[in-house]
């Protein structure tokens, strides 16, 4: 359990920013007195359904210990109080709304781009065409699915994980009264079953006109060429992977191939047999690496 931080000094304020003239990115910038005059993106995983909220506690963490002083907290389009998606959407693509975001904002200044799960590659593809960002932190992610995850994989090549999630779509989508969804509740989750009920209730809360946009994310999601990071891009920045020792989702070993693309990647692990859902369940563990990691990078210091 990742405790919450109670810091007055943090300060929080929501907008929702014109990306294009059809769509909106609904967005919380958590900000405090500068004294590192570091700024990040943080951008959320979850293949549908999710928002910023899923990595709120965290950020508050790493403004409360002085990594940043302004942390940029996005719902990607499709998800949250942002625009529905239009079409469905690939890496890069959300990667343009993260770029038009900071234009927006007029950022100016050197950029972490920090990103969670789905998020992750992302946070990558930003780097790769914005170079504001001056470094990547991949947190319970990696630049591509694992081809390696199990259940999950026979299930997406067989056509029953669409059929299965298309299903609790509609047995779920709009059954509550509609309402912004606080996932912060997931952090002090004990069980995988709390989690899952705490994403039925996003899907309960989410107004059954977003069922096209969901539909076009569950699609991106299990559509490989679009969940994944474009094999022609490069990054000669540092790129800093958070990741339990058995993630099954997106691999606890990066292939041979982004080691060459990425050279200045370096690995920190989760250890103690933690997966893909130990980053709510076990989080107190990742923030404590995440910490380890950014304070040698960002100072040039081991912890």
């Amino acid at each position: 359990m990742l405790a919450r931080v109670t810091n007055p000094n943090i300060r929080a304020e929501t907008r929702t920013i014109e990306i294009e003239p059809t769509a909106n990115l609904y967005v919380k910038i958590l900000s405090s007195t500068p004294l590192s005059h570091r700024t990040a993106i943080y951008i959320h995983g979850g293949g549908n359904g999710g928002n910023h909220t899923l990595i709120e506690r965290p950020s508050r963490h790493l403004i409360d210990r002085g990594f940043f002083d302004t942390i940029i907290l996005p719902d990607r389009r499709g998800d949250g109080g942002s625009s529905p998606l239009p079409r469905k959407f690939s890496v890069r693509d959300h990667a343009h709304d993260m770029r038009r975001l900071l234009d927006a904002l007029e950022i100016t200044q050197p950029v972490t781009a920090m990103g969670i799960s789905y998020g992750g590659p992302i946070a990558l593809d930003l780097a790769a065409m914005d170079s504001r960002v001056e470094r990547v932190v991949l947190v319970a992610s990696s630049p591509t699915l694992s081809a390696n995850n199990g259940i999950a994989r026979f299930l997406l090549k067989t056509g029953l994980l669409k059929v299965m999630l298309n299903l609790s779509s509609a047995m779920y989508l709009g059954k509550l009264p509609p309402a912004y969804t606080d996932f912060d509740p997931a952090y002090d989750a004990t069980s995988q079953r709390q989690l899952v009920q705490a994403y039925l209730e996003g899907l309960k809360r989410t107004p059954k006109t977003y069922k096209t946009s969901f539909q076009y994310a569950l699609e991106a999601t299990l559509d490989e060429s679009k969940a994944g990071l474009d094999e022609n891009i490069n990054l000669n920045i540092p790129v800093i992977q958070i990741i339990g020792e058995k993630d099954e989702v997106w691999g606890s070993e990066l292939l041979p191939e982004y080691l060459q693309r990425f050279p200045q990647f370096k690995q920190y692990r989760v250890s103690g047999g933690v997966i893909h859902k130990d980053v709510f369940l076990k989080a107190a563990l990742f923030q404590k690496v995440l910490e380890t990691a950014l304070e040698e990078c960002l100072t040039g210091l081991p912890a």
